[in-house]
């Protein structure tokens, strides 16, 4: 019998690709989503209703929501929250995705999964949504660069990788915990003509340390977490970036453009021409996650819906 998958957020725009995923291998998923999904792919980039999927309206702020969804499930995909500030207030941007995260944590841990996989942000650093400047300490940036974030969506993401952690202890280490931190995910139809956008705006990546994510990859990144029994992963936080830059120009370059007094950033020089400003050496040791796109090659664009 195929596991059972909880996805919550599985009819947004990212969790579309994840069902998708999980579905291609055989899982059998179960949506929370406060929409249904649409009946064709629309302009946001959201794919239609999955064959077999079952989709349930609910919200990921009520834990007997999340809990009824759970119920039965094996393992669990959060990728529900307000993806950005600025569109609401502070306070409800940090309340919605904290107590989305506490409850899709208590909801597994109540539940019995095995594992939960949940997205975390590259905004747990504090440069996209910063309010004043400041630099990197080095590059590439890994795991191990500290987390300042200055805004509510960042602070919230990096308060549930605490709650992540907190329920990874809780139960004995018993439900493994993986916290994955894309960059700006990249809808595949515009790749086309990036180029030429870089070279009028050379500094455009540079909020997310020129890096980015490909939602197709990621989508297999959230597969692998779920089904990794490496013990080294059984609670951690991740970048899940592609391996070059979202930059038309060596990041050495562009990166004292977008951070002024940063040529001599350790670590700076050694970056190669197409070289990502973030690392995702950590997903490929741990999860043997292997990103295979990339917006300089035109194979990997889309049309648009």
């Amino acid at each position: 019998m195929a596991d059972r998958v909880a996805v919550t957020g599985g009819a947004g725009w990212i969790g579309s690709w994840v069902v998708r995923e999980l579905k291609e291998h055989d899982y059998d998923v179960v949506v929370l989503d406060r929409t249904p999904p649409p009946d064709e792919t629309n302009r946001r980039g959201v794919q239609p209703r999955v064959p077999g999927v079952r989709y349930r309206i609910g919200d990921h702020e009520r834990l007997a929501d999340v809990l009824e969804v759970f119920h039965g499930c094996d393992l669990a995909v959060h990728l529900s929250a307000i993806p950005s500030p600025g569109t609401y207030p502070n306070p409800t941007v940090f309340q919605t995705n904290v107590m989305g995260t506490f409850n899709a944590c208590e909801a597994a841990a109540m539940a019995g999964l095995r594992a939960l996989a949940m997205a975390s942000s590259i905004n747990t650093l504090g440069f996209g949504y910063r309010t004043h400047d400041f630099p990197p300490q080095f590059m590439p940036v890994d795991e191990t660069h500290p987390n300042i974030p200055q805004d509510p969506y960042g602070l919230s993401k990096l308060v549930g990788e605490e709650i992540a952690a907190a329920i990874h202890r809780r139960t004995a280490e018993g439900l493994r915990v993986v916290s994955i931190r894309p960059a700006g995910v990249v809808r595949p139809w515009q790749y086309a003509g990036q180029a030429e956008r870089f070279r009028q705006n050379p500094t455009a990546g540079g909020r997310s340390i020129f890096s980015y994510t490909d939602p197709r990859d990621l989508a297999v990144l959230f597969r692998l977490a779920i089904e990794s029994r490496n013990p080294e992963a059984a609670c951690t936080a991740m970048y899940a970036v592609q391996d070059d830059s979202w930059t038309d120009r060596p990041v050495r370059e562009v990166m004292p453009l977008a951070f002024p007094g940063t040529e001599g950033l350790p670590g700076l020089d050694k970056l190669d021409g197409t070289q990502s400003g973030v690392s995702n050496a950590l997903a490929r040791r741990l999860l043997g996650w292997n990103p295979q796109r990339s917006w300089r090659n035109p194979a990997d664009h889309l049309p648009a819906p």
